[in-house]
């Protein structure tokens, strides 16, 4: 079971601590210290004008980063944005990707079909196809027809029979819907042993609505969640405890990666891929 350990969102936005039941007010300094986020502004390195970005992860083993699309297309890019190669993976709604460092293997999550796909960097072949389940432990959870899957990311670990699991997003414009709720999902996925089917583990809500990308920074063992319409990045740790809020740059941010000299990368729906340096 995926336990969590939340902070609220008040709290960690504003940096209220309680002290014998009673709450410290911040300095308006110390907002804003805590709200804005801490960056170098690099720019827009999109040099092939991508179309509708939606997903981007950093490749540690090829040191590039792969860009998917809500029309179908995939790209290969260096960190300055130089373009590898393009290609088109199918006719669907491409919403996020993320790698498995062990094998080098891409997946690529799919919009309203709750599908995974299994895709080789080298040559963009869809090597195997997974159906995320809609219930967990009797209970719908990801309704059909809805906003669906909007970000998808890998979290390693070596003990695992699978080398790790899978967290995904829902993406929802409410809280109040109980069959398709904004949260996010740890799911197993048969990438080692086929004996058993891709099956939901837990899952946590941010109590956000919009969740639009995912990224499991390995540097930090963080866990990065942005919401698209708020414009907020969530830091969590691994066990889901809320760890930092911040107000977020840039415009539909549907994807995030970051590597490993620190800078994060932001796909844009409306168009771009933003670099940053994180001051941290």
């Amino acid at each position: 079971m995926f336990v969590c350990r939340r902070l609220s969102l008040l709290a960690a936005f504003f940096g209220v601590t309680l002290l014998h039941g009673c709450a410290s007010t911040p300095t308006p300094q110390e907002i804003l210290s805590r709200i804005i986020f801490p960056n170098k502004w690099v720019g827009d390195i999109d040099k092939i004008g991508f179309n509708e970005p939606s997903g981007i992860v950093w490749h540690p083993l090829r040191k590039t980063l792969f860009v998917v699309g809500d029309e179908g297309d995939i790209c290969e890019i260096a960190t300055d944005g130089t373009p590898v190669k393009q290609g088109h993976l199918r006719d669907a709604d491409l919403e996020g990707v993320t790698c498995d460092p062990a094998s080098g293997l891409l997946y690529v999550a799919v919009e309203e079909a709750e599908a995974v796909l299994e895709v080789d960097p080298e040559t963009f072949a869809i090597l195997r196809e997974f159906s995320i389940p809609r219930e967990f432990e009797g209970r719908t959870l990801l309704a059909a027809g809805g906003e669906g899957i909007e970000g998808i990311t890998f979290v390693p670990d070596d003990s695992h029979p699978q080398g790790g699991l899978f967290h995904v997003a829902n993406q929802t414009f409410t809280l109040s819907n109980e069959q398709d709720i904004s949260a996010v999902f740890q799911v197993e996925l048969p990438l080692r042993d086929a004996t058993t089917g891709p099956r939901i583990t837990g899952w946590f809500s941010p109590g956000i609505i919009d969740l639009s990308a995912l990224n499991y920074d390995a540097e930090t063992d963080r866990l990065l969640v942005v919401s698209d319409s708020t414009n907020t990045l969530l830091v969590y740790s691994r066990d889901c405890e809320l760890l930092d809020v911040y107000a977020f740059p840039g415009d539909n941010q549907e994807g995030v990666t970051m590597d490993p000299d620190g800078y994060i990368y932001i796909a844009q729906d409306t168009g771009g891929i933003i670099k940053l340096k994180w001051l941290r």
